[in-house]
């Protein structure tokens, strides 16, 4: 038997962040440098060894191509089995579904996640902490100097607490979820961990490793759907109850087994305290400057992780590897495709055509005088002469006509865009494009022109906490540095990389509450 099993959630994305794009194609097998994005996951899961079988969640309408993807396309080692899931089941929903194939503790992977950081390292903390959930997260770099003063957003941001370790995870809560930017501290996690740390520039990165007696949890909470908004913040705030609070059916480990678990260096050499908690959360924190890690969860993001497959950002990952065909027809077809782009089989690009950090799929015609940049093309699509597109995702079947401008645009599955057409910042589809197309798949509903706007990037911050007691925290902006006297019960606020932190709490020292 494996020692964890392995899910991969095909539909994994929130929302409609990739749309036009998933709209008539399942996100697993959108193309990332010519390659379909579960191939990464796969690849992550590989290479770790260990793993033999996977199983990849979806809905109904994308089983067939997910099922034609595991038996045609994928040559991979591993034995891929598909499994359906109702419409709109978030990923705690389909662990319910999925709970008489998962016999041991179990990997949980978004069918959105790059990465190449060694998974290994990721179990090895899990075994090595006998820990209830483990977590990756990327930290981001840090913000220029410049964009300090700029307008703040937290939407989509975690508050993530830490110990002096970074291995322990100690709070975790999205700030959609906190009451206007409030965040609470049990005064029972303090004592426990009287520094904590807490960081908004940590990415999830939507990895898990999850114990299987957590499968029981969510016997006991049937209203929870999902295992990152949910389940996970559930798991963290029950680590430092007392036992007579506790009603979560427990299963000890014992360390010498997860030692004898492990197959790294690193993990042979790693002790840790015997602790009284029962139920232990844990985290690895990938460096910003270590790795690469990052989720194709919305349109810059997408764009940016085929823009870095394709130039080879990363050395652990290639994009498809391109035909030994030539291109056809054009007086400068070496000179027309850049060393940083892809390209499918069967692409034929004009005269004078000039293609620089993109990614061509199988199956395209690129006119003569056109002018890519940074652009994406699905399979199938056709370009006409003198055309000018930079920092746009054409998908499958898409036409542009003669002398069209594209700019930062989206163009659906068989969307045509009339000759001379200028557009810039939108997603078009069938019935906003101008030309005859086909109508929408059945079972999709007709949407309106929607600009494609990339989310603010989460502000870089972190700070630290030493106290004794119960603490409140509100995430602002501005705010001035104050300190507070021993053993004094006061509120602090301090303007940390363009954030405030104020509580009220109990100092431990003479220190600031507050200090980076």
């Amino acid at each position: 038997m494996p020692e964890l099993t392995a899910i991969v959630l095909a539909d994994g994305n929130d929302g409609d962040n990739l749309y036009p794009l998933t709209e008539d194609m399942p996100l697993a097998v959108l193309p990332v440098g010519n390659r379909p994005l579960l191939s990464f996951q796969l690849e992550l899961l590989q290479r770790a060894g260990g793993f033999s079988d996977v199983i990849i969640v979806t809905h109904e309408r994308h089983q067939h191509r997910l099922q034609a993807y595991a038996t045609e396309e994928y040559k991979g080692p591993l034995r891929l089995e598909v499994a359906v899931v109702e419409e709109g089941a978030g990923s705690a929903d389909a662990l319910r579904a999925l709970r008489g194939k998962i016999l041991t503790d179990f990997v949980l992977i978004s069918g959105d996640v790059i990465s190449d950081v060694p998974f290994q390292q990721l179990a090895d903390t899990h075994r090595l902490h006998d820990a209830t959930a483990t977590v990756l997260f990327k930290e981001q770099p840090p913000r220029p100097a410049a964009d300090k003063k700029k307008a703040r957003d937290l939407d989509g941001t975690d508050f993530v607490g830490i110990d002096a370790s970074r291995q322990r995870l100690l709070y975790l809560e999205s700030a959609a979820d906190c009451d206007a930017g409030v965040i609470t501290v049990s005064e029972s996690m303090l004592r426990a961990h009287p520094s904590l740390e807490v960081h908004s520039d940590f990415a999830d990165a939507h990895v898990y490793i999850f114990a299987h007696w957590v499968l029981s949890v969510l016997d006991l909470k049937p209203h929870f759907s999902s295992a990152k908004f949910e389940l996970l913040p559930y798991l963290v705030r029950k680590q430092f109850l007392s036992t007579a609070n506790l009603s979560l059916p427990l299963q000890q480990h014992h360390m010498g087994q997860a030692l004898s678990m492990s197959s790294s260096v690193a993990a042979a050499r790693a002790t840790r305290t015997a602790g009284s908690d029962r139920v232990r959360c844990c985290c690895f924190v990938v460096p910003y400057d270590a790795g690469y890690c990052m989720r194709a969860c919305s349109i810059s993001a997408y764009m940016q992780a085929n823009l870095d497959i394709c130039r080879g950002s990363t050395a652990q990952f290639d994009k498809a590897a391109e035909p030994n065909e030539p291109v056809k027809e054009g007086n400068f077809v070496l000179k027309s495709i850049s060393a940083d782009s892809a390209r499918g089989a069967k692409v034929e690009v004009g005269a004078r055509s000039s293609i620089k950090k993109s990614a061509v799929g199988n199956n395209c015609r690129i006119g003569a005088g056109v002018r890519l940049a940074n652009c994406v093309l699905m399979e199938g699509v056709v370009v006409h002469d003198k055309v000018n597109m930079s920092n746009c995702i054409l998908c499958k079947g898409a036409a542009v006509h003669e002398g069209a401008s594209l700019k930062d645009a989206q163009v659906g599955s068989n969307v045509t865009v009339e000759a001379g057409m200028v557009v810039k910042g939108e997603a078009l589809t069938a019935l906003e494009a101008g030309a005859e197309a086909p109508p929408p798949p059945a079972g999709s509903s007709p949407r309106s022109l929607v600009a494609a706007r990339a989310r603010p990037r989460v502000p870089s911050s972190a700070w630290r906490v030493h106290a004794r007691a119960a603490s409140t925290c509100r995430a602002g902006a501005g705010g001035r540095r104050r300190r507070v006297a021993q053993g004094k019960s006061s509120r602090a606020e301090s303007s940390i990389k363009g954030l405030t932190l104020s509580g009220s709490a109990a100092c431990a020292s003479s220190a600031p509450i507050c200090q980076m």
